[in-house]
């Protein structure tokens, strides 16, 4: 595993990453509790898949977004004008 500077974004791709298939997987469970208790078999299971990716994505989208801004931010502010161009 990278040390420095690189680690931190390292571990926020990857809880991204794990929030997405919590999220799906979470859904597709409840879909299949559903079939299962009302022996529906696959109607709520795919709903829940589908509503599941859907909600991941966007909250996969969502978190992305803030990070890119966040980054753009800090580049931003380390090379402001009048600035020794140094990170702090």
């Amino acid at each position: 595993m990278p040390q420095g500077p690189h680690r931190p974004d390292l571990m926020r791709y990857a809880t991204v990453g794990l929030e997405f298939v919590a999220t799906f997987g979470l859904m597709l469970a409840c879909g299949f509790w559903l079939d299962r208790r009302l022996n529906t078999m696959p109607g709520f299971l795919l709903t829940g898949a589908a509503f599941g990716f859907a909600v991941g994505l966007y909250r996969l989208l969502r978190r992305a977004r803030r990070l890119r801004d966040a980054e753009a931010a800090f580049d931003a502010s380390e090379h402001r004008p009048g600035g020794d161009g140094e990170r702090r």
